[in-house]
């Protein structure tokens, strides 16, 4: 009896050496984890005027099939901002991208930001399309269940991978719905990645992955803090090439012996990011894996590659489908108005003046502020139809009347301009005053002169403004429009004044000088002149 015992266990440890070989005598294996970030709404190939196609869901499955076919362990993840961005976004608000996202294997999609755009009800729709789990792991409600899961293992080969999706701070609760974010808390993303990894990991994950939605900085701030993560795929802000450590100042293409790693693809699927992790499994236990290479690469999606045919008829349903609404003649222009992120983020701009002018008059107030982060296209000359418009507004968040102050008004302004010469979607298109902003001051002191109508502004009068109910909630940093007076929820889109508009008459606006820039006085130069045309944060 205990001569069989003995050959039992013999046979065992003979059976763990042969599936555990001993490091550098083929323990290594290779996890490939292909990632995606800031979607926006883009399931067609982005076409700009002489410039080649780039991206395209179809596309993207096809790079994907081939790559999956070729991976010992493949796990795919999108790093969250699926919605809001492209008409066909505004219209199906999400279902064809989740749709061709089964198709194409996805495991698992941190929520984002924008993913909370329609409500907690309709991100439980998309939860329910899903075949991968959505994550917010350090989001709770008030009292309300939400839809999206705290973690989430996967099985990748023989490998089992704990996942977490993570908003950073600075994220929340600045961007997101202002209904939505009074039933949401946020727990800190560092504190939450440690307790998450280690959780995971004594359940039998042999690795942990951080799926987050915040800045750079907080990212790498998570590598140095939070050690039990094996690797953070990012999102939100525009992505790199190769891949950062704790101990990297710049990206570098691969890294050995490297600790966690930081990835982040580039925004609208112009690129999905490989990260290959050569692993080594300790013998005699097999939980222990350790990543002792990692290299990156994103790779482009270029117009030249195959779509993916299943994926391509899916979306050329839906194509169908908002040709017959968006292709609707709604009106016309007779010159082109400007909404170029470059413009409306950072001057004033022909279509910012008309919106706000279309604002205020609606509700007859004394001002009227649009940020520009909510104007996302430019309207040519011509005819425009529905596809235009929604294109150009894709958000559906209500317009509001209140009353602030004129010290409050100082202050919205100088956090219209605290990011310049940065472009920034708190920058605001003004309607009913003048604003003189001198960019090279301070934060802070940066509102030089301030006209309401052809008044000076009186800091201790009270006026009346029609705004977005986003910035008056205090998204983008304006806390001091929280503090408003008088407010009344007028339950309009600004799409939908502009779209009244367009049906009432041909549409034109000019720049008048309501928003100006001090002279720097080394160079004479007007310093809107100067300002740089880098893309911004979404």
């Amino acid at each position: 009896m205990n001569c069989d015992r003995r050959l039992i266990g013999l046979a065992l440890l003979l059976t763990v050496c042969f599936l555990w070989p001993a490091p550098g005598e083929g323990a290594e294996q290779t996890l490939t984890i292909l990632h995606t970030s800031e979607h926006h709404g883009q399931v067609l190939p982005i076409e700009r005027m002489g410039q080649k196609r780039e991206g395209g869901m179809a596309s993207r499955a096809s790079v994907i099939a081939e790559i999956r076919t070729a991976a010992s362990a493949l796990l795919l993840v999108d790093s969250g901002d699926l919605l809001i961005g492209t008409p066909m976004s505004s219209v199906f608000r999400g279902e064809p991208d989740i749709k061709a996202m089964n198709l194409m294997g996805y495991q698992a999609m941190a929520a984002g930001n924008h993913e909370f755009d329609f409500g907690l009800d309709h991100l439980r729709a998309l939860q329910a399309l899903a075949r991968f789990p959505l994550l917010c792991s350090n989001l709770t409600g008030k009292g309300v269940e939400l839809p999206c899961r705290t973690s989430a293992v996967v099985s990748v080969g023989d490998l089992s991978i704990g996942l977490i999706g993570l908003l950073g701070r600075r994220n929340f609760p600045d961007t997101f719905n202002r209904e939505v974010v009074r039933l949401l808390n946020l727990r800190d993303p560092i504190e939450t990645a440690r307790d998450s990894a280690r959780t995971l990991k004594q359940e039998g994950a042999h690795l942990v992955l951080a799926v987050t939605h915040q800045e750079d900085e907080e990212d790498l701030a998570l590598l140095s803090k939070a050690p039990e993560i094996d690797a953070v795929i990012g999102g939100h802000t525009p992505g790199f090439d190769g891949l950062r450590t704790a101990r990297s100042a710049e990206p570098v293409a691969e890294a050995t012996i490297p600790g966690p790693v930081f990835v982040k693809t580039h925004r609208q699927g112009r690129t999905i990011g490989r990260l290959d992790l050569t692993l080594d499994r300790m013998p005699g236990d097999p939980t222990k894996v350790t990543v002792v290479k990692a290299r990156a690469k994103n790779l482009s999606i270029g117009e030249d590659i195959q779509p993916d045919q299943s994926v391509n008829e899916l979306i050329q349903d839906y194509v169908r489908r908002m040709d017959a609404l968006g292709a609707m003649m709604v009106g016309r222009a007779l010159v082109n108005l400007d909404g170029e992120t470059a413009t409306v983020r950072t001057r004033e701009s022909n279509l910012g003046n008309l919106l706000a002018d279309l604002a205020r008059a609606e509700f007859g107030t004394d001002l009227a502020l649009v940020n520009g982060g909510q104007i996302r296209d430019s309207i040519p000359a011509g005819p425009v139809d529905l596809t235009r418009v929604l294109r150009v507004l894709p958000f559906s968040s209500t317009l509001v009347t209140l009353s602030i102050s004129g010290q409050e008004l100082r202050a919205a302004l100088e956090n219209s301009a605290s990011r310049l010469p940065a472009t920034n979607g708190r920058f605001l298109q003004v309607s009913g005053l003048t604003v003189t902003y001198d960019p090279q001051a301070p934060i802070g002191s940066r509102v030089k002169v301030v006209m309401v109508g052809d008044k000076p502004l009186d800091e201790f009068r009270r006026y009346r403004v029609t705004t977005d109910s986003f910035i008056a909630d205090g998204g983008d940093g304006y806390t001091m429009l929280q503090q408003a007076q008088d407010r009344i929820e007028r339950q309009v889109p600004l799409r939908d004044l502009l779209l009244q508009a367009l049906k009432e008459r041909p549409l034109k606006a000019s720049l008048d000088g309501r928003i100006r820039f001090a002279e720097p006085a080394n160079t004479g130069a007007p310093f809107d002149e100067k300002l740089p045309t880098t893309p911004s944060s979404p």
